[in-house]
């Protein structure tokens, strides 16, 4: 729809017509009235059909109704690699599959005889043992790894410590860099929005003069073309009564003559 399909009458610098008592109330109204009239905005979220993620990955997509569904991870992390624990013994008590010394069950065990059955059954972290061997291997690899854990964190912060400033210092200039941009765009469309809105009451101003005077033409004018209505119904109305009386006057003079 073109522009020259409107009739722009809205003259803000001019029309002084909202300062009157009750105009600011009705204009409200009339605003009000007119936003119930226009259609309701749509909702953000039917904008948007509905997304199905990771339609290609079958692993991600159980991963993802875990997440929803608020159940823990299946199976838990290991944290025991994280963890730098000492060799221990393992406990084999308990186990009838192990040999035994001593006596009987009939007899009952003397402490000497508990401490030989401890040391024989019971295998001990010793490197002398199988079980002891397997045990400190599993242990220093353990260490190796934690160790080299720590020094990948070590050369991260030497990393950070000597390049991190450097990185953060042009990151911080880039979004200073952005930051001015979209300033200097928005005073450039401030300063776009006073020049017109100067140029509008420039306009308005210039022609306020003229307009008043032809207001008040106009409304001479109106005055006149009430009063000549005024005169002309009672120049009708007078005449009117003329004719009567003239037709008065003719049956009379009839009357007259008949006698």
């Amino acid at each position: 729809m073109s522009n020259s399909q409107f009739s722009l009458d809205a003259l803000p610098y001019v029309d002084k017509q909202i300062d009157e008592p009750g105009m600011r109330s009705l204009v409200d109204k009339l605003v009000a009235a007119e936003m119930k009239r226009m259609p309701k905005p749509q909702d953000p979220s039917a904008l948007f059909p509905d997304i199905e993620l990771f339609q290609t990955n079958e692993l991600m997509q159980q991963e993802l109704d875990r997440v929803r569904r608020g159940k823990p991870m299946e199976p838990q992390l290991d944290l025991t690699r994280y963890q730098l624990e000492p060799p221990t013994s393992t406990s084999a008590a308990g186990d009838s599959s192990l040999p035994t010394t001593g006596s009987s069950s009939s007899t009952a065990p003397t402490k000497d005889t508990v401490m030989e059955d401890a040391t024989t059954i019971i295998p001990s972290a010793s490197e002398e043992l199988p079980e002891g061997q397997a045990i400190w291997h599993n242990a220093l690899d353990n260490a190796n790894a934690q160790l080299e854990h720590q020094n990948q964190r070590i050369l991260n912060l030497e990393l950070v410590q000597k390049f991190g400033n450097n990185a953060w210092n042009i990151h911080n200039y880039q979004l200073e860099y952005d930051l001015s941009m979209i300033r200097n765009a928005v005073d450039e469309k401030k300063s776009e929005i006073m020049e017109l809105n100067k140029l509008r009451k420039r306009d308005q101003l210039d022609v306020a003069e003229s307009l008043q005077r032809l207001e008040a033409k106009w409304a001479e004018l109106i005055s006149s073309t009430l009063q000549v209505e005024v005169a002309s119904a009672g120049l009708v109305q007078e005449l009117e009564q003329m004719k009567k009386y003239e037709a008065q006057l003719l049956q009379e003079v009839g009357d007259l003559e008949s006698k």
